[in-house]
């Protein structure tokens, strides 16, 4: 008689394939997830780790399919709020719960929104709202505070490609899908001032919700001797004393149209996985971004290039904790793409 595997077996296998994939052994967590599964761990756990394994390895329709599963079980987390409905003709409301670059990185999607339902409405930060009204197809927007109007279905905004389907191929669904404001334009312009050199935006911090994706600034101290002006664009947070110049451009990104108009300005913007890259992303800017080992599943895995962002160049840690190398290819890039 054959014997039920234990649960502690379940679990083992489970979080032996969670390090492969924490460790990005992508293609060899697949299987040791589908065989944890079989051995009883919990299925929405084995489905979420397979999920980010389809997307890393950009299977974006592997990953639908883990998403419908997990939907079916009624496992769906807090903030996914849409349950399978159909938009057409409808009154959708899209709820960004997520990060501002999240939010940026996603309403590529509004002109297709628009196009299928009756009406659509974004929900937004308050300190987001004047900069969502500058993406294509964005019409009506609202924040937490506001009245809350008629809606058939809701959303998150980070539900939309899995709502339209989307795989690898169709990226990016739009280019230069952000529009900066003259005025907003003129003003950065003004306080930067005439250019003589290369203008690269610089930002080495993500916040703290996941420090690893932190540059330390004085590893970035090798690109300080090319013959560019290295603009601190960290207008959110207080400026480190660097050993090598770095102009304080704080007081003319200060807001996110403001951000967005300095992005703009730039010949260049180098920046870790933060607000920043998707912007420049958005307006087909160039950035170069320094991506940790474990990098999040939106930048895959293996490729210097993102279907997301075409604009984008992706430089990543190869092993844990090397920002030094990381550095250095960007040293060498910035160099040759300067001379």
């Amino acid at each position: 008689m054959l014997m039920a595997p234990a649960a502690s077996d379940a679990e083992e296998l489970l979080e032996a394939a969670e390090r492969l994939l924490d460790g990005r052994f992508v293609d060899a967590a697949w299987p040791e997830f589908m065989e944890a599964e079989r051995a009883g761990a919990d299925p929405d756990r084995c489905s979420a780790g397979r999920w980010q394994a389809a997307m890393l390895r950009g299977d974006f329709a592997a990953a639908w399919k883990e998403s419908d599963a997990t939907r079916v079980r009624g496992a769906q987390g807090s903030e996914c709020l849409w349950s399978g409905e159909e938009i057409n003709g409808k009154r959708v409301i899209v709820r960004c719960l997520h990060g501002f670059g999240d939010a940026v990185q996603m309403l590529r999607y509004a002109p297709l929104l628009a196009a299928r339902a009756s009406h659509v409405v974004y929900e937004t930060n308050p300190k987001f709202t004047a900069l969502a009204r500058c993406f294509q197809g964005v019409h009506d927007v609202i924040t937490w505070n506001d009245p809350e109007p008629g809606w058939d279905v809701q959303l998150e905004v980070m539900e939309l490609p899995y709502l339209f389907r989307t795989v690898a191929g169709d990226l990016p669904i739009a280019h230069k899908y952000l529009s900066v404001p003259e005025e907003a334009t003129q003003c950065a312009g003004a306080l930067l001032g005439s250019q003589v050199r290369p203008r690269i935006g610089l930002i080495w911090t993500c916040g703290d919700w996941n420090p690893s994706r932190n540059v330390p600034l004085e590893a970035l101290q090798p690109l300080s001797d090319l013959d560019v002006e290295l603009w601190n664009l960290q207008s959110f947070s207080s400026l480190d004393q660097p050993s090598f110049e770095l102009r304080d451009g704080r007081h003319i990104a200060d807001g996110l149209v403001a951000l967005a108009a300095t992005i703009s300005l730039m010949d260049l913007v180098i920046a870790p996985d933060t607000l920043a890259t998707h912007l420049a992303g958005a307006l087909g800017k160039p950035a170069f971004v320094m991506l940790q080992y474990a990098a999040d599943w939106r930048w895959m895995c293996g490729r210097a290039d993102t279907p997301w962002y075409p604009s984008v160049r992706l430089f990543r840690q190869p092993v844990p904790g090397d920002w030094a190398s990381v550095v250095g290819e960007v040293r060498r890039a910035l160099l040759a793409s300067i001379s």
